[in-house]
């Protein structure tokens, strides 16, 4: 049991290393941006601000009860809490949308709706169609003033 659970962590922890080195990004020069605070990042997050840290809680209950040393459960505690709290510039740059560390290009981002709290952007992101929603601000208006110039759009 004590290898599947290294294992597990291993694999955790690698996500998460590259989830958090996404967030890293910086958006492009000349862009515009928007940086919501940690609280605001939490409560988009919804359910997974709880489950994600009961995981690895599990997880480091199993090495408690094994007798295995904490560090690394520890460690991906701190990388989950890192990841779910680390505010994320939302940025329209001049060819791509920058969200939650990924570059959009334009082209994907289908449609752009008014919402109570912001934008909601219909997108297509890694072949399949998505929602997302964007706070009110500079970006979600500059992204529907880009996007009502397209050609072939109505304004």
């Amino acid at each position: 049991m004590t290898d599947w659970l290294l294992l597990l962590k291993i694999a955790l922890g690698t996500v998460l290393l590259f989830d958090v080195a996404l967030l890293l990004r910086r958006p492009a020069e000349g862009a515009v941006v928007t940086t919501l605070p940690a609280s605001e990042e939490l409560r988009r997050k919804g359910l997974n601000m709880v489950l994600m840290p009961l995981v690895v809680a599990f997880i480091l209950g199993l090495d408690l009860l094994q007798g295995n040393s904490p560090l690394l459960a520890l460690a991906l505690l701190a990388l989950t809490l890192a990841y779910l709290a680390l505010p994320r510039p939302v940025a329209l740059e001049r060819e791509a949308l920058l969200l939650d560390g990924w570059r959009i290009p334009l082209a994907r981002v289908l449609s752009v709706k008014p919402a109570e709290d912001g934008v909601a952007l219909s997108l297509e992101r890694f072949g399949w169609l998505t929602e997302q929603r964007l706070p009110a601000g500079a970006v979600a208006d500059a992204l529907q003033e880009r996007l009502a110039q397209r050609p072939g759009r109505e304004p």
